[in-house]
């Protein structure tokens, strides 16, 4: 640590400190606020990006950074102006601040670090390490939580002892979600649900491999570790994770079948072998609740029901509404009413990220995010197939979720996204011999 601050600056600090901390701000945010009696906590991170943004802004203006425009800057700009535009004659200042805090923060943080990288002073791999030593940190405690000790602990910190239910506890996290008619605890542990710390889970394997991707001696390793992290995974019991899981799997083996089959051949087999004797192990234990875990009607009906609302929604107001008009932004924007928030929440949630973005930007806002998931994607797989792999398994579960809501998990996947393709492009731009 003596040479955290050594030979830097503060846009450097602020982007280390972020990187440190964003995976354990649920558990901080709940203990400052419900232990402590201070509340907005969690705006920490605005706060500090903020810095960074006004850093970033005097370095442009005294022309120590010349901003040069790519496609995505165009597609992030067209996206951002079109939802304010849209926002502004109807709730104003309320609904750009808590709708745009979901909608596009994370498209602001990736904007700040692929055209400020050069205020940073050490390697993409540096911070890759740093947000790879913290996030693993957050993963073995929460390991931790789950054997050989209990989630109960959470009750110390402040998280709510009502299992799965976030309205009797004021939208405090609870300790565990559960699952009717299976007597099983999901791993969320120190995040604030299942659903979040799959996705925290899949961006930080995919990382992780892309970090380890040229250690060759290592991929034994690296194998045993990315079947722990599936192990994780699994205890989500989170049926989009595990499909999104399983077909991300078989295209990265067909992808690198002829690598595999050349120099890895042994280390495929009993990597294997140790897989399909852990599913055979978890099959045993939760054999009688298969059935249970995976059908979910209820579930499965109040997901499509939501969603089918949604759609209804855009077809009734095709030029859109405005920021915070859907998903989970609404609960800071629309006025409170004498209405059971599970009720509300069936209106105004519609369960996919997606339909969320024309509901409330209309057919041009919807289809520019879309343009920029797809560029996004089409840039990460020229770096690398693995970060390709990650966006796109993240991204498609975003057509059943609200996975971008989470600041835990979107915050640093795309201030580091953001890095990866600053310097990819410096690489693309630099005159070959």
């Amino acid at each position: 640590m003596k040479n955290f601050f050594k030979n830097t600056s503060v846009f450097d600090v602020v982007f280390r400190i972020l990187l440190i901390l964003l995976p354990f701000t649920t558990i901080l945010s709940v203990w400052t606020n419900v232990k402590l009696g201070i509340p907005g906590f969690s705006f920490y991170k605005e706060a500090l990006i903020l810095v960074m943004f006004l850093i970033f802004a005097w370095n442009v203006l005294g022309r120590k950074i010349t901003l040069k425009f790519t496609l995505i800057d165009i597609l992030i700009l067209s996206y951002i102006v079109s939802m304010l535009v849209i926002t502004v004659f109807t709730t104003g200042l309320s609904g750009i601040i808590y709708g745009g805090r979901y909608d596009f923060s994370f498209l602001l943080v990736f904007w700040l670090l692929y055209h400020g990288a050069s205020l940073l002073r050490e390697s993409t791999a540096y911070y890759l390490r740093l947000f790879l030593i913290s996030g693993g940190i957050m993963l073995f405690l929460s390991w931790l939580l789950k054997w050989p000790l209990t989630e109960d602990l959470l009750l110390v910190f402040g998280y709510c002892g009502n299992p799965s239910n976030w309205h009797d506890c004021g939208g405090i996290p609870p300790i565990f979600h559960g699952i009717d008619g299976a007597n099983v605890r999901r791993f969320q542990w120190l995040l604030d649900g299942p659903n979040t710390m799959w996705a925290f889970l899949i961006f930080f394997g995919w990382i992780f491999a892309y970090y380890m991707r040229m250690r060759k001696d290592w991929y034994f390793v690296v194998g045993l570790i990315l079947i722990g992290i599936m192990g994780m995974i699994v205890y989500t019991y989170s049926r989009s994770a595990l499909l999104g899981s399983v077909g991300a799997i078989g295209v990265a083996i067909i992808w690198n079948l002829r690598t595999i089959y050349r120099h890895y051949k042994k280390e495929f087999i009993i990597i294997s072998l140790i897989g399909i004797l852990w599913v055979w192990v978890l099959g045993l234990k939760y054999g009688g609740h298969i059935g249970a875990i995976i059908g979910r009607a209820g579930s499965t009906k109040w997901h499509f029901e939501r969603m089918v609302t949604s759609i209804e929604r855009f077809q009734s107001h095709p030029l859109g509404q405005w920021l915070g008009s859907s998903g989970p932004g609404y609960r800071h924007v629309i006025p409170e009413a004498d209405v059971d928030m599970e009720e509300k929440d069936r209106f105004y949630i519609p369960e996919s990220w997606y339909i969320q973005q024309f509901v409330e930007g209309w057919v041009i806002g919807g289809i520019l995010f879309l343009a920029i998931m797809l560029t996004l994607f089409l840039l990460l797989m020229k770096e690398h197939a693995i970060l390709g792999a990650m966006f796109a398994w993240v991204g498609i579960m975003n057509l059943f979720l609200h996975t971008f809501e989470s600041s835990v998990l979107v915050l640093p996947m795309f201030m580091l996204i953001g890095l990866i393709l600053s310097h990819h492009r410096k690489r693309l731009n630099q005159p070959q011999n």
